[in-house]
């Protein structure tokens, strides 16, 4: 009986993907940071939402410099027109509590995404940005959540 051959990812494919949740999460970072710096009333939030759109927008630019580089076309749908969450845009007086809750999560989402593609990923180029962004995303995390304590 012949078995099978589970067919392996092409790691062009794979880079390509990396890149496009990357930057999705990159730009959706930018767009709440936006925001925190309108909406928040804890100075913590923010300033962390001030946090998130420069480094993140400091990292998408470099993202996309790097999947140019590479020669990865990245679709318009990951790189532009992220529209703002809906339900934080009108959180009113909730709005530091989900927007805090929401980056808790959404940054641990984020580094284990890039945590993988650092350790797993296949182009050279992109798994060293994978793993040059990790101690900044990981001091995102340790913020946030320090923040998210002192709100609880």
């Amino acid at each position: 009986m012949a078995k099978a051959q589970i067919p392996q990812p092409d790691p062009d494919t794979t880079a390509k993907h990396f890149l496009i949740v990357a930057s999705i999460k990159n730009l959706q970072e930018v767009s709440s940071g936006q925001l925190a710096v309108q909406k928040a009333m804890n100075p913590e939030v923010k300033m962390f939402g001030q946090m998130m759109v420069k480094d993140h927008g400091d990292t998408e630019q470099k993202l996309l410099t790097l999947a140019k580089s590479r020669g990865i076309a990245l679709p318009a749908v990951a790189t532009s027109g992220i529209k703002p969450d809906l339900m934080l845009a009108h959180a009113g007086a909730k709005f530091d509590q989900l927007y805090v809750h929401g980056m808790v999560s959404g940054h641990r989402n984020t580094l284990d995404v890039f945590e993988n593609y650092a350790t797993r990923g296949k182009d050279p180029a992109v798994k060293a940005f994978a793993q040059q962004m990790l101690p900044v995303l990981k001091h995102h995390l340790m913020e946030i959540e320090a923040i998210d304590q002192k709100l609880k």
